[in-house]
């Protein structure tokens, strides 16, 4: 626990040195990079400064074309101890204090012209001080073509509604990212190769896609591909200025899942719903889901409710922040029947945080959280989770739907997974900096003291983000 102490006293006196010497404006860069604006630049009035002047190069005589560079870099430390509760593979060496993993990532945004436009992105991501092999898929990547892709704008000219066709290698995130999202927090995003059609116009936006994820290897230029698939659109409807709707329906096909040990082809198709709101005090997010399909022989009947509620008090001291979330992910009810009841995420944000490989199935959580504002972008969040197995039938599975218990050897009819208690501290220096900490720890429920090791998991981790 001293590490982990040292690590919070670091995170705290870096976010004061910084706090104390800076109080400008901050412009967001997006987290979606191929959704960044940076037209503010092009106005007489702005000074350009450093990077700014790779933004908007102009190319021939035309006016017409032009390109802007940008990119990342993260460098992010940890602390984990008994990770998985501690059962961990045979060989496994347990005694090092932590990982330092680094992030590059670079990309160019070339507009050919009204009508076309060239996206690309460089993805580098290393880990150093880690003796075991690192996670696949979502740590190391010599050097990889992240994303790449063209869009072709097909709508008439002059009409105020835009219609893209994107092909190519690109990333997704939708809604609250409980479904498919860019996974940001692992060391490794995630990108898709594929097609999408997207059109917006002044009452809502759609986006249809049919596409593949991308495997990611730690060699150079060696991403891969799985028989694999995704489909389906996402509308969000933004007529409405206080409660705001989306809908959403995804098809999926893969050979690569195991429920309960037993693997299969499965088609799976998810209908959902997600109401939401962002105000000045109140924020909202509810969503709704429900997956029906084919896994074998097995008919899928699953359903998702998740719900999160924050108010905010801007006008008093320190603007205090209260929050509960909640959600119902169900899991498999009886494995000798002719349905399988396990909710699959497809490619979700890490929702239960980064200390427990616990993904959103077979799952029912409550989280009280309290939120601190000292500083005008500096943001303290405690949160309380209590999580449990939806169904003591059904094992709990990583967000990867990798089970991870119980064994084929242990069993359980117990329901309590664990309690995780949680500090994050978020620090946006200015529009290109960012600092950042995680820390958790978790209690072990009956149910993984039942099912292996059952002790205690400490996460704590420290990250510094340039973006430009």
């Amino acid at each position: 626990m001293k590490t982990l102490f040292d690590i919070l006293a670091i995170a705290f006196g870096l976010l004061i040195g910084f706090a104390i010497h800076s109080h400008a404006q901050v412009r967001a860069i997006q987290d979606l990079r191929y959704n960044d604006d940076f037209t503010y630049l092009l106005s007489d009035s702005v000074q350009k400064k450093g990077t700014d002047h790779l933004k908007f190069m102009p190319i021939g005589k035309s006016g017409k074309s032009n390109l802007s560079l940008g990119g990342e870099i993260r460098q992010w430390y940890e602390y984990r101890e008994n990770s998985n509760f501690g059962d961990l593979p045979p060989g496994t060496i347990t005694d090092y204090n932590g990982s330092l993993q680094h992030r590059l990532m670079v990309h160019a945004d070339l507009q050919i012209n009204s009508r076309i436009r060239v996206f690309g992105q460089l993805n580098n991501t290393l880990e150093f001080g880690n003796p075991n092999p690192s996670v696949p898929e979502i740590i190391v990547d010599g050097l990889g073509i992240h994303q790449l892709f063209v869009d072709l704008n097909v709508g008439k000219k002059g009409s105020e509604k835009a219609q893209i066709i994107r092909l190519g290698r690109q990333e997704f995130d939708f809604g609250n990212g409980l479904l498919i999202s860019s996974r940001e927090g692992p060391n490794n995003r995630q990108a898709f190769d594929g097609i999408s059609y997207i059109t917006k116009n002044k009452n809502f936006d759609l986006h249809t896609l049919f596409a593949t994820p991308v495997i990611i290897n730690p060699d150079v230029f060696d991403n891969s591909h799985i028989n694999e698939y995704i489909w389906g659109a996402y509308a969000n409807f933004r007529k409405s200025k206080a409660l705001k709707l989306d809908l959403y329906y995804f098809g999926f096909h893969t050979e690569r899942r195991q429920f309960n040990y037993v693997p299969g082809k499965q088609t799976r198709h998810t209908l959902g719903g997600r109401l939401w709101q962002r105000g000045r005090r109140l924020w909202v997010d509810m969503d709704m889901m429900y997956q029906t399909g084919k896994f074998n022989d097995l008919t899928v009947n699953a359903v998702n409710a998740t719900a999160e509620v924050h108010y905010f008090f801007p006008d008093v001291f320190l603007k205090p922040m209260v929050g509960m979330g909640a959600s119902y992910v169900s899991g498999d009810y009886d494995p000798n029947d002719k349905q399988l009841n396990t909710f699959d995420p497809l490619y979700p944000k890490p929702v239960y945080g980064l200390a427990m490989a616990q993904g959103p199935s077979n799952i029912a959580h409550i989280k009280p959280t309290f939120g601190l504002q000292p500083l005008e972008r500096l943001y303290i969040n405690f949160s309380w989770y209590y999580l449990a197995r939806a169904s003591n039938k059904d094992g709990s599975y990583a967000p990867s739907m990798v089970q991870v218990r119980p064994s084929s050897e242990t069993e359980s009819e117990k329901y309590g997974v664990g309690v995780q208690y949680g500090l994050d501290i978020f620090y946006i220096i200015n529009q290109h900096f960012t600092l950042m900490s995680f820390n958790s720890y978790v209690t072990p429920g009956d149910y993984v003291k039942e099912t292996g090791a059952g002790k205690a998991i400490t996460f704590s981790a420290v990250a510094l983000q340039y973006k430009f």
